[in-house]
């Protein structure tokens, strides 16, 4: 596999995932300012904080309203984070290597990205700001399902879904500095916040299964860190993205030290949140746990780069 294939098929599955993870907290955070009280300000600022650049949108806009910060994490063509771009750049780098992977793929994207593209702001707000973003999300879905659904098991699945994965984890991290920053914030732990972070991350449903009966920052940190079976927590992701590292390189044979530390710093990563007792996470030692684990995030990032994206070489793995 050429540098360059093994590039473009790991930053199709992050992001890809980016767009989705953006949108379901678009559309989730939207809604909970009816339930936040004070303006609506604290709203939009804490959305372009969990999800874009705050110094970025300054620059641009005077303040944090409704049809600004709309535009800029969904329309703006300049923001690197926003929907339009996320979804851009993965049908960029699937344009080079159409194929590489089966021709639905390119035709649900390319249309995916070609109606976003002609989207408007004044559209979004005018029609229901909740299905257009469902719209996005099941948009997203149907690119992610048909690839697990068609879609060899090869060297190529298996990059494209370690990106995912480790986008994932990143996501999630991110997801709860926020809760930490807004709890720090504001003093108090918002019931309507809580349950928002859940619904962002379809998890809700699930938190309430498994018995929890406490909604606290704690118990949802806990959750999104270290549920073993809850397909968005960072120590489902860190697994699933051991696991197609370790696809990568049993398909070749190849077990050079470079993938091999790649697999022991994800799998140390997750058997440190396996560990975790619930106790453990607290509002103390939770913003030392996250920070760890952006950490080990970059990193992993970094690695992945070094070991299969170097220029002017073919990538064995």
């Amino acid at each position: 596999m050429l540098d360059r294939i093994a590039e473009s098929l790991f930053w199709i599955g992050r992001y890809t995932e980016r767009a989705e993870n953006h949108a379901r907290l678009i559309d989730v955070y939207y809604h909970l300012r009816e339930d936040e009280k004070g303006p609506d300000e604290q709203v939009w600022r804490r959305i372009v904080g969990a999800i874009g650049d705050l110094s970025a949108y300054e620059e641009k806009y005077p303040e944090y309203d409704e049809r600004s910060v709309i535009h800029f994490l969904t329309l703006d063509a300049t923001q690197a984070n926003s929907l339009v771009v996320c979804v851009g750049q993965a049908r960029d780098n699937l344009r080079k290597i159409r194929d590489r992977l089966p021709s639905e793929l390119w035709n649900l994207l390319n249309g995916f990205y070609l109606w976003l593209k002609n989207c408007d702001t004044a559209e979004v707000l005018g029609d229901s700001p909740h299905r257009f973003y469902r719209r996005i999300k099941e948009g997203l879905a149907a690119f992610q399902g048909t690839a697990v659904s068609i879609a060899l098991r090869d060297d190529a699945y298996s990059m494209m879904e370690s990106g995912r994965y480790l986008e994932r984890s990143e996501n999630i991290v991110r997801l709860l500095q926020s809760v930490l920053r807004y709890t720090t914030e504001t003093g108090r732990s918002s019931y309507a916040y809580l349950m928002a972070v859940l619904k962002s991350v379809g998890g809700y449903e699930a938190y309430r299964r498994l018995g929890i009966e406490e909604l606290s920052t704690e118990e949802v940190a806990a959750f999104l860190l270290a549920q073993e079976t809850f397909p968005r927590s960072v120590h489902y992701a860190l697994a699933y993205f051991s696991d197609h590292v370790k696809a990568l390189r049993e398909g070749t044979g190849r077990s050079g030290s470079g993938v091999e530390r790649i697999i022991r710093t994800a799998d140390k990563a997750r058997s440190e949140l396996g560990w975790l007792e619930r106790p453990e996470i607290n509002a103390e030692s939770l913003d030392a746990v996250l920070r760890q684990l952006l950490a080990t995030n970059r990193q992993l990032g970094e690695s992945m780069a070094k070991m299969f994206f170097f220029p002017g070489r073919e990538v064995t793995a």
